[in-house]
């Protein structure tokens, strides 16, 4: 589970991070349980922004002078 911690943690299992690190919790119940506590928070999966694609080229405009 991906967390963003509010404090520095270390053990044995996830290593060492500081605060503000965004790791991979390998244990979800635990990252759960820091959550809780105020020790961390939810991560969740970046948003997928809609990239505006040109599809096809249009004629160019033309205008006659007279």
């Amino acid at each position: 589970m991906k967390i963003k911690l509010l404090t520095a943690i270390s053990c044995s299992v996830n290593g060492t991070h500081k605060h503000g690190d965004v790791v991979d919790w390998k244990d979800p119940a635990e990252a759960k349980r820091l959550i809780a506590a105020g020790e961390a928070q939810a991560v969740g999966s970046p948003k997928k922004t809609k990239t505006e694609k040109a599809t096809s080229i249009k004629a160019d405009e033309t205008a006659a002078l007279d």
